[in-house]
């Protein structure tokens, strides 16, 4: 069964700029002058990516990441 339906979302009202996200998933995230994560893959496709998108979750000392 295919992955798509799941997308990343980060919520920057939440976002405190640890970069847990960035250091560690790079293939999701990537980091910015401003310190909030950029998205690099927004519609999670493969079982790769929603293990590393929930790995993500995990890590977020604000709770900013979240799947929809």
């Amino acid at each position: 069964m295919s992955e798509s339906g799941h997308k990343l979302r980060v919520d920057f009202q939440k976002c405190i700029k640890a970069g847990e996200c960035y250091y560690n998933h790079l293939d999701l995230f990537a980091s910015t002058n401003s310190g909030f994560p950029a998205l690099k893959v927004r519609d999670l496709d493969n079982a790769t990516h929603l293990r590393e998108a929930r790995e993500a979750i995990e890590v977020c000392p604000s709770g900013a990441i979240s799947l929809g």
